[in-house]
C-alpha cells in the first residue's frame, strides 16, 4: 500500500469512531427531548428543534469530550493531522498530473502524451495520467526495443467497450521490422477504488494475441492500469492462464520532486 492508502485506512477508522462517539449520544438526547415534548407542543415545533439539535449537538459533544477525555483529544488531533497529510498528498498527485497537458478534441492519444521515444517507465506514467483523464477504457499497445517505446497504437473507447486501433495480425510484422524485444499491451479499468482484476475476456484476449503473434507471442505482456481515490496508479500484469499480479504501485510520498514534462 502507498502512504496514502495507509493513512486513509487509519483515517476511516478514526472517523467511524468519532461518528459513533458523538452521534449515539446525540440521538439519545434528541429522543429524550422529543419524548418529553411529545403531546405538549405541535409536531412541527418539536421537529425543528430536533433537527437543529441533530446538526449542532455532535459539535458540542466533540468540544466537551475533548476537554474531559485526554485520550479522545489525542485521537481527534491525530484525525485532523491525517486529514492535512491526505490533503497534501492529493495536491502532490495533482502536481504530477499537471505536468502533462490535456489532449485536444480529436487529437490522437499517443501524440497528446508523446509516448513514442520514451522509456517504458516514463511511458507508463503518461499512460496513467492520460487514461485517468479520459474516464473511459483506453487500449494501448507499445512496441519496445531496449526499454524504449518505438511504436504505439492507441484507441479510446466508450465506458463499456474498447479495442485495438489497428489489426493485431500485423503486429508480428511490426515486431520483426522494428527489432522489438517486447510488446506491451495496456488498458485501464476506469475505477478509483484501488480494486480490480482482469476479466475472463482479458485473459482470453491475451491468449488470442499470443497465438496471432506466433513466434513473437512470448514477447507479449498484458497490463491493467487502475487508481486509488487520489489517482495514484497501480499496474497489474496478467497472462493467458487466468493469473494476475501487481507489478507497480505509484506512491506519491516516495517520489522525488521532478521537473515539468517535456
Amino acid at each position: 500500500m502507498s502512504q496514502y492508502d495507509t493513512l486513509k485506512k487509519r483515517l476511516n477508522k478514526l472517523q467511524r469512531f468519532n461518528l459513533i462517539v458523538t452521534l449515539i449520544p446525540t440521538i439519545i438526547l434528541v429522543a429524550i427531548g422529543a419524548k418529553i415534548a411529545w403531546g405538549n407542543y405541535p409536531y412541527f415545533i418539536i421537529f425543528l428543534p430536533c433537527l437543529v439539535a441533530l446538526l449542532t449537538l455532535p459539535l458540542g459533544l466533540q468540544f466537551a469530550f475533548k476537554q474531559i477525555f485526554p485520550r479522545y483529544r489525542t485521537l481527534l488531533d491525530e484525525l485532523h493531522k491525517i486529514q492535512l497529510e491526505v490533503s497534501s498528498l492529493r495536491c502532490s498527485v495533482d502536481a504530477v498530473y499537471d505536468k502533462y497537458r490535456f489532449r485536444n478534441k480529436g487529437e490522437q492519444f499517443k501524440r497528446a502524451y508523446e509516448l513514442v521515444g520514451k522509456r517504458a517507465k516514463d511511458c507508463e506514467e503518461r499512460l496513467a495520467v492520460g487514461m485517468s483523464r479520459e474516464q473511459k477504457e483506453v487500449f494501448v499497445t507499445c512496441f519496445i526495443k531496449a526499454e524504449e517505446v518505438v511504436r504505439v497504437t492507441a484507441s479510446i473507447g466508450s465506458v463499456f467497450r474498447c479495442s485495438a486501433s489497428d489489426d493485431p495480425r500485423r503486429w508480428q510484422q511490426h515486431a520483426e521490422r522494428l527489432g522489438c524485444d517486447e510488446i506491451r499491451q495496456y488498458h485501464n479499468h476506469p475505477v478509483n477504488n484501488n480494486r480490480t482484476c482482469p476479466s475472463p475476456v482479458d485473459h482470453k484476449t491475451s491468449l488470442s494475441l499470443k497465438q496471432i503473434l506466433g513466434n513473437h507471442g512470448n514477447k507479449l505482456r498484458s497490463f491493467i492500469i487502475y487508481w486509488n481515490e487520489i489517482r495514484e496508479w497501480r499496474i497489474m500484469e496478467y497472462d493467458e492462464k487466468g493469473k494476475h499480479w501487481l507489478i507497480y504501485e505509484f506512491d506519491i510520498a516516495a517520489q522525488p520532486v521532478t521537473p515539468a514534462a517535456g
